[in-house]
């Protein structure tokens, strides 16, 4: 079968940028936490790869993240679906709470920079 997608739908920073996550209540209305910083380590439209010092609970945590990809600052919802400690601190999966125009954002935030990177 021919695979016609030419570009992957996720995006691995070289050098992790910095964002802002919260912890929200388990309806995801009110903050539960003062904002800490983690680093984004990859991103798709539908979820992303964080690490944090801190340990959250897989399934049981809601988050919110503000973070800038290239010129745009965006602001999602998410739920910590998996972790993996890893050294001085863990490795989360976040899946992105769904919303059609965030996801497309995301996706043309993901192509500009592919773009910068190639030229």
């Amino acid at each position: 079968m021919f695979y016609k997608r030419s570009e992957s739908f996720r995006y691995t920073f070289g050098t992790p940028p910095e964002i802002c996550m919260q912890l929200m209540d388990p309806l995801g209305n009110q903050a539960v936490s003062p904002k800490k910083y983690c680093l984004l380590l990859d991103i798709s439209p539908k979820g992303a790869k964080l690490f944090s010092e801190k340990e959250l609970k897989p399934g049981e945590e809601n988050v919110n993240l503000q973070f800038v990809l290239n010129h745009e600052t965006i602001t999602a919802g998410a739920t910590i679906v998996w972790k993996q400690q890893y050294e001085e601190g863990w490795i989360y999966g976040a899946d992105f709470e769904r919303n059609s125009i965030k996801e497309m954002l995301i996706l043309n935030e993901i192509r500009e920079l592919k773009e910068i990177e190639m030229n």
